[in-house]
Parts: structure tokens; sequence; C-alpha cells
């Protein structure tokens, strides 16, 4: 079965992986990507303060080591009733599944300040931090725009400049925060809001939440709704998302594709969609990770591998950067699946930045793929009443006498 992943992101690099270990064999994979090198994006808020850097990796050596072909193009239009893809140097692709991993492209919401995902936003927001330093500027706005848009680094650029700020003794650095959220980080829920809001006011970062920032020259920013302003040195926003808008797929009124709970683009056959350029409204690499997997397993279950169906069913995990140590942030998307949880201690493993079934082990151990043939390990704990009856029968001079008071009983 010939499938074409059309992208070299981390949809793409984890629907390749999981192809592989889930098909095996019965797939023949060829991957169409414009650039040479996979960047893992999700660190570059890490970079302007020196922390985190991790070189980019080439996609020949990724395609190589998972048994696919890579071809330098970019797809174009899709022809779906011929199984044809156009690529812009005017080659056709056939398939029998194609795979869009085409994700999202960034563009600046507003005319003034930085916008940071475009361009050196390294390099411009390590001199803002000079900047403080050298008391050049005394503030600094984040700035979370109104839109599709994916607000953690916002979150990671203030704390980290904060954190910098204090560190060299800036005492009157002001670094301020503004989000149409109306709690910190609101889709992981109010749980991890709360833990968020905890950080910022313990790094003096000054939060405006359920605030439309218009920013003008200068620094002038106008808060709605109210008549709120603020004036500040230096602005930096996140980039608003638009998607791929490929010819001859259906797409939403921003560019987006839509899919079903497999990844299938609807209305089309034997095409699929993950990342950021599908439309699931969160725009994040384990959300696009979650997805490339409930279509390699769909693709494997139409080559005739014998697996289980698995059905996108998200979760959502952020590693939080904060310049003191990291914050993993965890919240089950799907319904009735509980509150979510902020943590210092690690919710996932391994604990990359951008959480994978398969992604996430080769960037941990990126000189080789992922052990074939592995299996998820389910064990029952005991309930806590078989827990107490236990705790009752230690001994109190046992290495865990602290057991008992845990459960609520005394020596």
């Amino acid at each position: 079965m010939k499938v074409l992943i059309a992208g070299g992101g981390v949809a793409a690099l984890e629907c390749l992986m999981a192809l592989r270990d889930l098909a095996e064999d019965r797939v023949e994979v060829t991957m169409v990507a414009p650039e040479p090198e996979f960047e893992l994006k999700a660190l570059r808020t890490a970079a302007p303060f020196g922390r985190g850097f991790e070189p980019p990796r080439s996609l020949a050596g990724v395609a190589a080591a998972f048994g696919a072909q890579l071809r330098a193009d970019r797809l174009v239009s899709v022809r779906p009733e011929g199984h044809e893809a156009v690529l812009e140097s005017g080659e056709i692709a056939a398939y029998d599944a194609l795979v869009l991993a085409l994700g999202a492209r960034p563009v600046a919401p507003y005319e003034h300040g930085l916008t940071f995902g475009i361009g050196d936003d390294a390099g411009a927001v390590a001199g803002i931090v000079a900047d403080l330093e050298q008391r050049f500027a005394k503030s600094v706005a984040y700035v979370v725009a109104p839109g599709v848009t994916w607000p953690l680094p916002v979150y990671e650029l203030a704390l980290m400049t904060a954190a910098e700020a204090w560190s060299m003794g800036i005492e009157d650095a002001r670094v301020v925060l503004v989000t149409p959220e109306s709690m910190p980080l609101a889709m992981f829920g109010p749980h991890v809001g709360e833990a968020v809001g905890d950080l910022l006011r313990g790094a003096r970062v000054e939060f405006h939440g359920g605030a439309y920032a218009e920013v003008h020259e200068h620094g002038h920013i106008e808060l709605r709704p109210g008549a709120g302003e603020l004036k500040v040195d230096r602005v930096v926003s996140a980039p608003l998302l638009v998607g791929p808008r490929v010819l001859g797929v259906p797409a939403d009124e921003h560019g987006f594709i839509p899919v079903d709970d497999h990844g299938r683009v609807r209305g089309q056959r034997d095409v699929y969609a993950a990342g950021d350029g599908a439309d699931f409204p969160i725009k994040q690499g384990g959300i696009a990770c979650q997805l490339a997997d409930a279509v390699a397993v769909h693709i494997a279950r139409v080559a005739g591998a014998q697996v289980s169906e698995r059905p996108f069913r998200p979760v959502l995990r952020g590693k939080l950067l904060t310049g003191e140590g990291a914050r993993f942030l965890r919240r089950p998307l799907h319904g009735g699946a509980g509150e979510g949880d902020a943590s210092p201690a690690k919710l996932w493993w391994p604990p990359t930045k951008v959480s994978g079934r398969y992604l996430s082990a080769w960037l941990d151990q990126p000189e080789a793929p992922p052990a074939a043939g592995e299996i998820t390990v389910d064990l029952a704990l005991p309930s806590k009443a078989e827990l107490r009856k236990e705790a009752l029968q230690l001994d109190p001079y046992s290495p865990l006498p602290g057991l008992r008071e845990a459960l609520g009983h005394r020596h």
C-alpha cells in the first residue's frame, strides 16, 4: 500500500513512525517535505535565555531509519478522484493513502511589535532581555492576540524574562502578560489556571486576562472591552495561525482541513490530515501527534494489519518552561475524563517538550528508532480499603511506617 505523507513536522514524523510499527512492511511510505531538516520549534522559547537548544535533525536520516523515501518537494494540489498529488516541481505522485501533515502558517497579528514565531524571534527576544539589563527598556508586554493561536509560549517568555530580570538584580523591570483567556492557560482547566496564576504572581508578572489587545506604535496597547490602556517599551505577541488551503481539498474559513475522529478528510476517500493544518481547534505538537496516531491506526487497518481501532481522544500535555524549572500540565479533552493537573513532577515519559507515542522516544534517543513490538501494560492497583487493611498489619518499625499516617491511622 503506497502511503504519501506531505510535510516534515511533528505530525509527519509521528505518522511515519507509527505506520512503520503498526503496518510494518504492508506499507511503502514516501515523505514530501520542502525543508531538509526537522526542528523542534517548541523549544524556541528557551533559546533567548541560553537554555534548551536542540540542533535540527536531518529528515533524510529519519526517513532512512524508518524505511521511507524522502522527496525534497512541496505538495500544491490534490486530485482525489485519481489518487494523485501534484508537487511544486510538476511531478505527479500517485498514492493509495495521502496524509496531509502540512502544519499551519504563522502570521503577525499586529503591525507593531515583535511576533515570536516568525523570523529571528529568538535573537529579537534576547535583544529585549539585553535592553532590560542595560536599562534601555524598563517594561515589556507579552500578548496573546484573539484568534487561532497557541498561547503557552507567551507564558514561557513572560516567566523566563521575569526570572532573568530578577536574577540580574533589575528590581524595577515590568513584565506584563495580556490575553483574551479568562484565566491563565484556560484550555488546561481551572486547576492548571490557578497553578499558573500562582507562578505568574510569584514571578511578579502583571496579568491582564479577558483582554483583547490592540497594539499601536511606541508600545501603546488598548485593552478591550473597557477603556484600559498600557504603555510599555517593548511588545511581543504570539502569531495567529492560518490553515494550509490545499487546492482540491476542503477547508474551513481559516483554511484548516476538516477531519473526523480517524483523521479522514471529510468528503474524500483515502485522504487524511493531521497536525496544525487539521481543523481541531487546539494547535499544539502533542495534539498533532495524537491525531497522527489515529491516522496511522486507520491506515494500518486498511492495509491489513491486526490492530485495534483507536479514534482520536485527545489529552492536552504541556511542558511549561518557567526559568526556574518546568511545570508539567495535563488535561484530557474528551468528555468526562476529569480535570487538569499541574505539577513540577513529570506527568509523562519521556518528559519531552512535545509528547508523542513514538516521537517522544525518538526525541529522547534519536540515534535509533523506538523498539518495535511495544505493548501497553495496565496494572490494577489495590483499592484504598485494601491498602488500609495492609497498613494495619505493618510492623511500626518497618522501613515504611509513614504509610499508616498517610492513610489516617496511628501507630
